[in-house]
């Protein structure tokens, strides 16, 4: 019976194409509310469910909550995301990609992978966009917790389904308040958080993690001097000193951080380019990129510390291959903006920026770190610096590192190790592929000044509780079914995992938390 009520869920969930960053995610959203106002006891219990509205968020978009009450206040969050990347990926297939059994119709007439080839021909596997990543694991919870609340006679279960995990973390940054209020409403006492990511499986062992690596965007914006290029020696090339800034951060392990036999990967630049609008034969008067830096327990300021280090380093390197003689300062933004605070008129300028910025992030629809980038430009302008000047700051999003073990302590590993007699499994510190787990809590003190000094869109356009980040405190577990190459069209997640195991390490872990 919960077989069935799993694989008929997921399919639900799958035909409601969600993709993230879209007033589309609406639509699952209004599909979850109903299942669980359907559900007898929310009928009963009404005032226990319902839809938390994202801050501000300019496509209206919820997380979906339901609170199952036992005996208990201890409660086991159930947690995951309802939005999905694109089916782009799928090309021709793009209109089955939701439809489970029609796309495996259309996959059978295309090459695929030995590999996915096999996985097909063996029926053992559920196919199509979010059946992996996660609408698989989110309709687990939603049966087991239909399932219990029938007779919820143990301790207490949250369920919250959250949009835009995807690209920005909407979701779970708006409903830390949520989080809070509900604790204190209804005396909650949260032990821990399971989020039904799907695992991969190495070795005969489902891969789980016990903690969330943190991800910062450092930016940089290069502002050379434009000469004809047949003048070459009186200018400053800002892709000479971009590249060169690059050179001195891409795979610099210097700065990956590392816990027992885990690293986290080294910077990694995933955006570069000059900002001319069109060709001429001269030199570009700016450039601009950013990279992702994976971190474990580097704070904000570090890593601030370490990226000016190495555009300094970087623009020193251009400036002596060019020979050119001119200087090339590097400043923070936040340096930059006191600069600007000196000028006058700035305090009507700014209040117009930060206008300006939000019209961008919901009408433009433009994404943070292209805001960040523009926002440097006009402070910049407004400065009048004309000079050759390398400026660095914050885009969002940022994730801090969090890690269950040093959020509550090594009781945690009894947690894991129940897991262990539930089915083969590998633990690991960190899941490195960042997740919405990242805002559960605080494992260290957090200096935010260096992040909000230096990231333009911090504030009303960007932000999160952070008083109730401190105070949460729930350890987590990434926990979810066996699945291979989400975000790929062949995404599939394997059906006895999804239907029988998952189901059962939820009832299983859920009866232990309840009774530790």
């Amino acid at each position: 019976m919960l077989r069935e009520r799993v694989i008929d869920i997921t399919k639900e969930l799958v035909n409601i194409y969600s993709p993230t960053n879209t007033a589309e995610e609406q639509k699952v959203e209004a599909y979850l509310l109903q299942l669980l106002k359907g559900m007898p006891y929310f009928k009963e219990h009404p005032e226990n469910c319902g839809a938390f509205a994202a801050a501000d968020d300019c496509f209206g978009r919820s997380t979906i909550y339901g609170l199952v009450q036992g005996k208990s206040k201890k409660t086991v969050v159930f947690m995951g995301h309802h939005d999905v990347v694109s089916t782009e990926v799928y090309g021709a297939l793009a209109n089955v990609a939701t439809c489970p059994e029609a796309l495996v119709k259309e996959l059978e007439k295309v090459d695929l992978s030995p590999e996915a080839k096999a996985d097909l021909e063996s029926g053992a596997w559920l196919w199509g966009r979010g059946t992996c990543d996660m609408k698989g694991g989110t309709a687990a919870q939603l049966a087991f917790l239909e399932s219990y609340s029938q007779n919820p006679e143990a301790g207490s279960i949250l369920f919250i389904s959250v949009p835009d995990e995807e690209a920005f973390s909407v979701g779970m940054r708006s409903c830390l308040p949520l989080l809070k209020a509900l604790r204190e409403r209804y005396g909650l006492e949260y032990q821990v958080a399971i989020n039904c990511e799907p695992n991969s499986i190495e070795d005969g062992k489902q891969i789980i993690y016990s903690g969330s690596v943190g991800k910062m965007l450092p930016v940089v914006l290069v502002q050379g001097k434009s000469v004809q290029i047949g003048s070459y020696p009186q200018g400053v090339n800002p892709v000479a000193v971009l590249a060169e800034i690059i050179c001195a951060t891409e795979a610099d392990y210097s700065i990956s951080d590392s816990l027992g036999e885990e690293s986290t990967v080294p910077p990694v630049w995933n955006f570069a380019r000059d900002l001319k609008p069109g060709y001429d034969f001269s030199l570009p008067r700016r450039t601009a990129g950013y990279c992702n830096v994976l971190t474990f327990s580097k704070t904000p300021a570090q890593i601030m510390e370490w990226f000016v280090a190495a555009c300094n380093k970087g623009a020193q390197a251009a400036m002596t291959k060019q020979g050119c003689g001119h200087s090339l300062k590097v400043l923070t933004y936040g340096e930059l903006l006191e600069i600007a605070k000196e000028r006058a008129g700035f305090a009507d300028f700014y209040q117009g920026l930060q206008g300006r910025m939000a019209r961008k992030l919901q009408i433009e629809q433009l994404d943070f770190p292209s805001i960040t980038l523009w926002a440097m430009e006009e402070v910049l302008d407004f400065v009048g610096m004309d000079v050759p000047v390398v400026i660095t700051a914050f885009a969002p999003p940022y994730y801090p590192a969090l890690n269950s073990g040093k959020l509550v302590g090594t009781d945690f590993k009894k947690v894991v190790e129940h897991v262990g007699t539930l089915l083969p499994v590998k633990c690991k510190e960190y899941f490195m592929g960042i997740s919405d787990c990242s805002y559960l809590g605080m494992d260290a003190k957090f200096d935010s000044a260096a992040l909000a000094a230096n990231m333009p869109c911090w504030g009303k356009l960007y932000s999160y509780d952070m008083e109730a980040l401190g105070k949460l405190q729930i350890p987590f577990l990434l926990l979810g079914p066996w699945g291979k190459d989400l975000h790929q069209r062949t995404e599939r997640v394997h059906v006895e995992s999804l239907t029988v195991a998952l189901p059962k390490v939820l009832q299983e872990l859920c009866s232990y938390i309840w009774k530790k």
